[in-house]
């Protein structure tokens, strides 16, 4: 192989290589494109679900073309709401610095009193 043929092979490589990661690099600008709008559909879709769970929990639409996965999303509602509760309770009996914070706010879906505080406070009265 002399130095004409040598140069020619190494700038076909070159060339080759060149135009194999321009591939490679719009292979990966397109993945991340169909990223971008998949994720962009799935907050669309979300959504377009709550606002669905909303509608049927309004009575505007009947729940049963949705169902089992409109009463999971009931049951999981549900589960939800109760371990916030445990949580809730559990940080009302922690002493300040350990874990609780001043501003601690009971869950939107609980009563401001628990049933025992109220029990307490009714027990004392009558002492």
């Amino acid at each position: 192989m002399d130095k004409s043929e040598g140069k020619d092979w190494f700038a076909r490589t070159l060339n080759n290589f060149t135009e194999e990661t321009a591939k490679v690099y719009k292979i990966s600008r397109l993945k991340l494109e169909i990223g971008t709008a998949n994720k962009s559909r799935n907050e669309k879709l979300s959504l377009i679900s709550r606002r669905l769970v909303e509608l049927i929990k309004e009575g505007k639409i009947d729940p049963a073309p949705f169902e089992p996965e409109y009463s999971a999303i009931l049951s999981l509602e549900a589960k939800t709401a109760a371990l916030e509760q445990e949580i809730y309770e559990l940080k009302s009996t922690l002493k300040i610095g350990l874990g609780r914070r001043m501003d601690s706010n009971p869950p939107e879906n609980l009563p401001a009193e628990r049933p025992e505080d109220t029990a307490d406070k009714t027990e004392n009265a009558q002492k």
